[in-house]
């Protein structure tokens, strides 16, 4: 009796993820990741066992857990995924793989959970090291347990985006962000456990209240939200025109800005949660609508065409490509905005205000530079991510420059870069009416710069639209016929 069936994955499995699947569990780098966790854990276990006293043993062999456990699936597993659509893109097999039934949706899932089933092979040999510390006493068996699965859910979203930014053709982006960005993330999680707060930490993971299961279930939201988000944007980068992957992301952060105006106007969860949650799911909406080089084409347009004139207007907001992402989050800057003015009474001050609309500029600014200086769609994401980080260093220069200077009045001559804006509102030294004018002003200026970029885009989405609706009426022609 043959046993060839028990040796290799079920048809049913995704090519693409067996694919990734036999060579990332052979690739050098897990291996070594692999095997130098369990060498590390059970010197360093037995270590703390031997020489730390009975009260201190449960707890240093947590931290040592959660320590080498984060380095592994929250630095090294998410900065694999960096070159994760590169690498196709470089050895131009991506067009091979769109030729077959292979949606580059499909393509981009798949790369990511080879990539988070082998941190979960990881994880599942970390359960034998719990057990054993189990039996030193002082554990909060839920709370530890909630927290390395919060862990492993991190490592996915940060896998997602990195595999995600890998599409991407620059370079730059795919390197310098996820492997500066996610050690940075890292390195402040570690402080914020060996600073105290590992065990306030593993207290709120214990589910033992109603504030424990909201903030867990609302950091598992937001984390997931995050997560989709750049693997739709990555799945964006490789598709073709034909396959539209907009219109879901922007209903479903459309849905969120809604539900979330909703919850402040009925008082139904805390306002400053509220108005977080609100800018982080503006945040990546916004991003990706403002970078998007989709272009528009009858296919895409059909199924909004049908639906007659509501369809096409609804169409504006939902279409790929850059015009209709600028109605989009116009819209989207309305409802939070709409948001933070609900209920002023609960308001804060001016400053409260001119921040956020510092924030909402410093998100409308790259792509106002991009529409005058930077042309052609295949760098639109790596320009964006480049010029909001170029931002931040001169914001940077210009304070350590402040605290130099007795003088803080020149920084109105960089009142154009919302981040100085922000760095000034936080300063408070400035008049507080002043820098909500700036803000206000500035918005204005960005939000008509680019709806002026979007009238001339809409040009040529018009000529598709129009395309779309005569093989709509051929389609219906040929039909009764």
């Amino acid at each position: 009796m043959t046993l060839s069936h028990l040796t290799d994955f079920p048809d049913r499995i995704s090519p693409m993820l067996v694919k990734e699947l036999r060579q990332g569990l052979r690739a050098k780098t897990f291996i070594v990741v692999f095997l130098t966790l369990q060498v590390f854990l059970g010197i360093m276990l037995l270590s703390a066992s031997a020489t730390s006293s009975s009260d201190r043993a449960g707890s240093v062999i947590s931290g040592m857990i959660f320590t080498f456990f984060s380095i592994a699936v929250l630095v090294v597993q998410p900065i694999r995924g960096v070159a994760a659509l590169s690498s196709e893109i470089k050895g131009n097999t991506i067009d091979m793989m769109v030729l077959t039934r292979l949606s580059a949706w499909r393509i981009v899932f798949g790369k990511w959970v080879a990539l988070i089933s082998q941190s979960a092979l990881i994880l599942s040999t970390i359960i034998p090291y719990l057990i054993l510390r189990y039996f030193f006493g002082g554990m909060n068996l839920v709370g530890e347990i909630v927290f390395l699965a919060l862990l492993f859910i991190t490592s996915m979203a940060l896998t997602a985006i990195t595999v995600g930014l890998s599409g991407s053709s620059s370079a730059v982006i795919r390197a310098i962000i996820p492997l500066f960005g996610t050690p940075l993330l890292f390195i402040g999680l570690i402080s914020m456990m060996f600073d105290g707060g590992g065990r306030q930490l593993i207290d709120t993971c214990s589910l033992d209240s109603p504030q424990s299961l909201i903030a867990v279930g609302i950091y598992i939201l937001a984390i997931a939200y995050l997560g989709g988000s750049a693997l739709s944007l990555g799945a964006s980068l490789i598709a073709p025109a034909a396959e539209n992957h907009s219109s879901f992301r922007r209903i479903v952060a459309l849905t969120g800005m809604l539900g979330m105006l909703a919850a402040i106007y009925f008082s139904t969860i805390d306002r400053t949660l509220s108005l977080l949650l609100i800018c982080l799911i503006a945040t990546p909406a916004i991003l990706i609508a403002l970078t998007e080089s989709a272009l528009l084409v009858p296919t895409v347009c059909q199924p909004f065409v049908k639906r007659g004139a509501v369809g096409k207007a609804i169409g504006n907001f939902l279409y790929p490509g850059l015009a209709s992402g600028i109605i989009f989050t116009v819209l989207i800057a309305a409802i939070g905005i709409t948001a933070c003015l609900i209920k002023p009474s609960l308001s804060a001050s001016n400053e409260f205000y001119a921040v956020i609309l510092a924030y909402l500029g410093a998100l409308l600014f790259p792509a106002v530079i991009q529409a005058f200086f930077f042309r052609g769609d295949g760098q639109r994401v790596a320009n964006y991510l480049l010029l909001m980080i170029g931002s931040g260093i001169l914001t940077g220069i210009l304070s350590a420059l402040t605290e130099a200077m007795s003088n803080r009045d020149f920084l109105w001559l960089f009142v154009w870069n919302p981040t100085v804006l922000m760095s000034m509102v936080g300063m408070g030294r400035f008049d507080r009416d002043a820098l909500l004018i700036a803000a206000i002003s500035m918005n204005l200026i960005f939000v008509t710069i680019l709806f002026i970029k979007a009238i001339s885009l809409m040009k040529g989405n018009r000529e598709m639209i129009l395309q779309a609706e005569e093989e709509r009426g051929a389609s219906l022609g040929q039909s009764k016929l």
